[in-house]
């Protein structure tokens, strides 16, 4: 069901940006701190501005149609990235892979909500595409993160990967948005960067069972006092460490797809507040593990690829008899709960774990060959 409650509260906030109204000072809807404020930046709310002059069977057609166009843009993106050929027949190719990619749950919640996820992945998917030579390669990644701060992890992972000069235009786009901000909304740019970006409980409690980041888990199953948020904080940063690494393996392997998928996933994992349409980068690894499953039939690759899709789709579930849209919703059963309430978590630290040992397997086999081929697949 369309019902684009976000895209209506972004337009709530571009109608204040038109009005001059601050939109951090107050929730956009209501009166209760925490439900309905405004978490993005000034800069994103300016992006909103035109959704204010759209009204009725345009704005539905706007947020529905919009975004997918979009998710093709990101399939298209993730297939170029894979090494299909950039042509018009990829672009068509693309389109039934995006609604396939509807099945996936955060990909499906996003359209609904009509939220900014697809468009932050496949900006970001596209920037990635750009070879490394282009002077402009970064920039839509520093406007991604100037939208959502939770990008800006892609910038360090240039850095990892040696793309220095995508990484300082990365930063300078960055800054650009955020100077952007200050030339057009000074009031609201002082209370995001003075502090508000940092407040998790502008998006609510941390225990909501909705909040499906390590940050959640923690809430719900230990809680945060005791010392807890920094055992949080930590897992955080090991884990964000964990991934850069891997990444930058992968990227050194040609494996440029799961590389950046992987910091997409990180990026969700580490952020102390993620719902679940956030997860859109499941998508993306979806697509590949559908490309590697492809091109080699083996077990362990077609039982990840039916794992995830099991698991990321609420469809599949229901087809399946269930009265839950997703395991994260399933009732508790005894203390398994922690496990399939957390389910993305636990998953993508899974994913971690397979690549970090498949890409151990790899190094111990080419040290045993005289001449390895430099883009032997991982899967």
């Amino acid at each position: 069901m369309m019902h684009l409650l976000d895209l209506g509260v972004y337009k709530i906030a571009g109608e204040r940006v038109l009005d001059g109204t601050s939109i951090y000072d107050t929730p956009l809807l209501g009166h209760t701190r925490g439900v309905w404020e405004f978490v993005y930046t000034p800069f994103a709310a300016l992006l909103f501005v035109p959704l204010a002059k759209l009204d009725g069977d345009v704005f539905k057609y706007v947020g529905g149609v919009g975004d997918f166009v979009i998710l093709v843009a990101g399939v298209w993106a993730a297939l170029a990235l894979l090494n299909f050929r950039r042509d018009v027949k990829l672009v068509i190719f693309s389109l039934p892979v995006a609604a396939l990619l509807l099945w996936c749950e955060p990909v499906r919640e996003t359209m609904a909500f009509g939220q900014v996820n697809i468009l932050l992945m496949t900006i970001v998917l596209i920037d990635m595409t750009l070879p490394d030579s282009f002077r402009g390669k970064g920039v839509l990644t520093g406007i991604a993160a100037g939208i959502k701060l939770t990008p800006a992890l892609f910038l360090v992972y240039f850095l990892v990967t040696r793309r220095y000069r995508a990484a300082a235009v990365s930063a300078g786009s960055l800054a650009g948005t955020v100077a952007l901000g200050f030339l057009i909304m000074p009031h609201d740019s002082k209370t995001f960067w003075s502090g508000a970006f940092a407040d998790p409980t502008r998006v609510g409690v941390p225990e909501n069972p909705s909040n499906e980041s390590l940050r959640g888990m923690f809430a719900r199953s230990v809680g945060l006092d005791s010392g807890w948020t920094l055992v949080w904080f930590a897992a955080a940063a090991l884990l964000a460490l964990a991934c850069l690494y891997l990444a930058r393996r992968l990227s050194s392997g040609r494996q440029e797809l799961l590389a950046v998928t992987l910091c997409g996933l990180a990026t969700t994992l580490v952020s102390p507040y993620s719902w679940v349409h956030h997860w859109v980068w499941w998508g993306a690894l979806l697509i590949w593990l559908l490309d590697a499953a492809r091109r080699r039939w083996a077990v362990g690759t077609w039982f990840a690829l039916a794992l995830t899709f099991f698991v990321t789709s609420g469809g599949v579930l229901t087809l399946l008899g269930s009265t839950e849209s997703t395991v994260l919703t399933f009732p508790s059963w005894g203390h398994l709960g922690v496990v399939y309430h957390n389910a993305y978590i636990w998953l993508t630290v899974a994913v971690f774990a397979v690549v970090a040992l498949r890409l151990k397997k790899l190094t111990e086999s080419r040290s045993h060959e005289p001449s390895p081929p430099a883009d032997s697949p991982l899967a």
